[in-house]
């Protein structure tokens, strides 16, 4: 064929084609990661969000620096969704418009699913700081959302293990807060490992947070024909406290296993020389904790905002970003269904929260080790990690037929 100025003409023309595609290609590689955050910072909620959102912009932070996620910076918005569901729904639905890949969602099933379920129908993945109902998963909202905390049925289950096999304790009653979904999961798990090691429990009762005296609850205990080793109360703030200073006064001086929703030091002036308490945590904020990894994550988070976190439940929100980033990486994608399926796949994931794992029907930690955390001298101290050998199945964490 005899090359002509058409043939040269049209040859031009196709290279600036390939070059301009080439270009429109590597401009949008060069768009911004965006993850968006319909989260709490005002409201009750944000006393539960603020600080995770903090650790999570840490994260961000530390993966931009260091050359950003597939060689894209992260961009982040947040829409303060104030603890109301209603405005929950609205700035989902914002941060769909604003196209983010990756929706981080309230701490909290009650508040943070309606955000969850907007992301679900956008498919696009979503993260619970800290929901401990295994309903912000697979049953509850969708396949493509997860919880990065643990399952309330596995606090329950830790410290039923615990006490039987670390203090060797035979005997329990279980005081039952029934005014969340957490709190009645967490004695739901506690139950059923109770009855799986083979302690006896000589007794259960009750109460609502709303009940200015549990001293029905306290005759019931003292009435007993046998005294239990101890008590497991699966409560949370305030009415947690308010219970434990009831027991304390009445002289119910066995010990007391709680749930994670009574950690923390600032509640404990209001009971005076409490001993003999236990709580699963996920970190030690004041004292030493025995693992490296979170030491180092409680150092660069007071270097970024110049204070320590005051609940532990901060350091979900690091392990939130360190988890879809690192899913992202191994499917060289931040496309949805590519980062989910990576996701499902963990198992054991070492991850600065501790070894996480995640299958198709389980969007929720159910045996992460727990550090468990006793009151001596007026503050939380640790006593070791902890991690539970009976795994709740799905009919437990969904509390099927209760």
């Amino acid at each position: 064929m005899r090359w002509s100025w058409k043939n040269a003409l049209l040859a031009g023309v196709g290279m600036a084609a390939v070059a301009m595609t080439a270009g429109l290609s590597a401009a949008q590689e060069a768009e911004p990661i965006k993850v968006g955050f319909a989260i709490a910072l005002s409201g009750w909620m944000a006393a539960y969000d603020e600080e995770p959102y903090n650790a999570a912009r840490l994260k961000i932070e530390e993966i931009n620096k260091a050359g950003g996620l597939l060689g894209r910076q992260i961009e982040y918005q947040v829409i303060d969704t104030k603890t109301d569901p209603t405005l929950a729904v609205n700035s989902a639905s914002g941060l769909v418009d604003w196209g983010a890949d990756l929706m981080i969602v309230s701490g909290d099933y009650d508040t943070g699913s309606p955000a969850a379920f907007v992301a679900q129908n956008a498919q696009t993945t979503a993260i619970s700081f800290g929901a401990s109902d295994p309903k912000m998963g697979v049953q509850g909202v969708g396949p493509y959302v997860f919880s990065a905390h643990t399952a309330g049925q596995a606090a329950g289950i830790v410290m039923a293990e615990y006490a039987f096999k670390e203090l060797g304790f035979k005997n329990a009653f279980m005081l039952e807060d029934v005014t969340m979904e957490a709190t009645k999961s967490s004695c739901a798990g506690f139950a059923a490992a109770w009855k799986n090691a083979g302690g006896t429990l000589l007794g259960r009762d009750t109460f609502q947070g709303k009940d200015p005296s549990i001293a029905v609850q306290i005759t019931g205990i003292k009435g007993l024909a046998q005294k239990p080793d101890f008590i497991f109360m699966c409560s949370s703030l305030p009415e947690g406290p308010i219970a434990v200073r009831q027991l304390r006064a009445a002289q119910v001086d066995m010990p007391i296993l709680a749930d994670t929703g009574m950690s923390g030091d600032y509640w404990l002036g209001g009971v005076p020389g409490l001993k003999d308490f236990y709580v699963p945590t996920l970190m030690s904020i004041t004292q030493p904790d025995p693992r490296k990894e979170i030491n180092d994550f409680l150092a660069a988070y007071k270097a970024r905002w110049e204070k320590l976190p005051t609940t532990e439940f901060s350091v979900l929100g690091f392990c939130t970003i360190e988890q879809w980033t690192r899913a992202a990486e191994r499917a060289k994608s931040v496309e949805t269904e590519a980062v989910v399926a990576v996701m499902n796949q963990f198992k054991d994931e070492p991850l600065t929260c501790g070894p996480t794992t995640y299958n198709d029907q389980t969007h929720i930690q159910v045996s992460r080790p727990q550090l468990i955390m006793k009151v001596e001298d007026g503050s939380f101290r640790p006593q070791g990690v902890f991690q539970n050998e009976f795994v709740p199945d799905l009919n437990l964490l969904l509390r099927s037929g209760q």
